[in-house]
């Protein structure tokens, strides 16, 4: 048994309960709907949510849980699958003279109270189960972990090095108690909650994610001061859209400079998840890509015009049409070639003077089917693949004569899946 301090609420004919309650009740007291001894005999429309992914759980949500000190946790709705009448709501009222008390707080003491639950109620988590399974593996180690969590998945060393973090017991988490008056209810209430939770933008999430070193170090880029920080009233970045528009005065996006980030430091093994501790590293990282673009922006021609018009408030659109430059794909496949620059001990300043070179018209034939689709209104081709392949392609222009075998073997396999097998020529290596 265990008694609440709770606020009774309705909403339409759901009467539910807001209380709260510590991890330790919580992974103790409530369940999965994936270990219900029926589950597995459900039918697709008698299952009231999706089976849980354990794989994100453990890497993504345990970390988080128990090794941020600004963890927040969302409030869990939790069906009270069995035992609902045996509940006991009891308002302050009860306990106090109510002749002492105004009207308001009658009126507002009658929804405020103890809620008891006896012990004979089973509870599952409705929605937030994910995060529950965190709190549990969390609390608890790999030795939480059933075969329920896992269904078809098998353990993975990252569940087998869970510990137990027993500090985290005493974390107080919101929840709201629902009846469960039937599976086609529950099921609603599950599918509502997820549908109009509309999930944020992978811009939004840069700007806001303070653990993650990619998204600080793409936000950096273009604060006062620093390389792309706006000209007058123009913003050099796009940092609530993914994309550009033709009239967009913008060079690029804040989802190429994460990606930038990212590979430019691809050797460091740094993940999205944790911040490093290392701030000396952490700095020479955000210089390679302040040099990544003050390099491009000061040795390419189509930069210094985009630039001069920029100051001068003037349309670019010109400017971004035929040119593959100014294009936020083009600028991630470049950091591609910055990476394989440093990885051959080419300066990357010299190989932007060669780049400078190179035909970055969307008709030029080198990027059909690599960057850009060949109709009639040519589009830009967008995607990791295509990032991958246009870096090696550009890599080879400015540096192939330093390129192994392997790579240029591979170099010939991105042209020749781009001409359908038509040609595998090589592109000229710009001296």
């Amino acid at each position: 048994m265990q008694t609440l301090w709770a606020q009774k609420a309705k909403l339409g004919t759901t009467e539910y309960y807001i209380a709260k309650m510590t991890a330790e009740d919580l992974v103790n007291t409530i369940g999965l709907a994936v270990e219900l001894p029926e589950w597995k005999d459900m039918t697709p429309d008698e299952k009231m949510q999706r089976e849980p992914d354990i794989n994100r759980v453990v890497n993504e949500i345990c970390p988080y849980f128990s090794e941020d000190p600004d963890r927040f946790f969302g409030c869990l709705i939790i069906d009270i699958y069995i035992g609902y009448d045996n509940i006991v709501f009891e308002p302050i009222t009860k306990f106090v003279d109510k002749s002492k008390l105004t009207a308001s707080y009658n009126i507002v003491l009658e929804n405020v109270g103890f809620l008891t639950l006896p012990g004979k109620e089973r509870l599952i988590a409705l929605d937030g189960q994910h995060r529950l399974l965190a709190m549990k593996l969390c609390l608890k180690g790999a030795s939480a972990i059933s075969v329920a969590m896992l269904g078809n998945k098998k353990m993975t060393p990252q569940m087998m090095a869970l510990e137990p973090h027993p500090e985290l017991a005493e974390e107080e988490i919101s929840v709201i108690f629902v009846e469960h008056r039937d599976n086609l209810k529950i099921r609603k209430i599950f599918n509502k909650v997820n549908k109009y939770a509309r999930q944020t933008g992978r811009g939004q999430n840069i700007i806001t994610a303070d653990d993650d070193i990619f998204a600080t170090i793409a936000r950096r880029l273009f604060a006062e001061g620093e390389v792309l920080h706006k000209i007058g009233k123009n913003e050099l970045v796009n940092w609530s859209s993914n994309t550009l528009s033709q009239r967009s005065k913008q060079l690029t996006t804040v989802s190429a400079l994460y990606t930038i980030a990212e590979t430019i430091s691809k050797d460091r093994g740094w993940s999205a998840k944790i911040m490093p501790d290392d701030k000396k590293a952490i700095e020479e990282v955000f210089e390679e890509n302040t040099d990544f673009w003050r390099q491009l922006l000061n040795g390419m021609k189509v930069y210094r015009e985009y630039l001069e018009l920029t100051r001068l408030d003037k349309p670019i659109s010109q400017l971004r049409e035929d040119n593959l430059l100014m294009k936020p794909v083009t600028h991630m496949a470049l950091a591609y070639v910055a990476y394989i620059a440093k990885q051959k001990g080419k300066v990357w300043k010299d190989i932007v003077e060669k780049l400078d070179k190179v035909d970055w018209s969307m008709d030029n034939p080198v990027w059909f089917n690599i960057l850009v689709i060949p109709a009639k209104k040519k589009k830009v081709i967008t995607g990791k693949e295509s990032i991958h392949a246009a870096g090696l392609v550009i890599s080879y222009m400015v540096m192939g004569d330093l390129m192994n075998k392997y790579e240029i073997n591979e170099v010939k396999d991105i042209i020749r899946n781009s001409t359908n097998g038509a040609n595998d020529k090589l592109p000229e290596i710009i001296q």
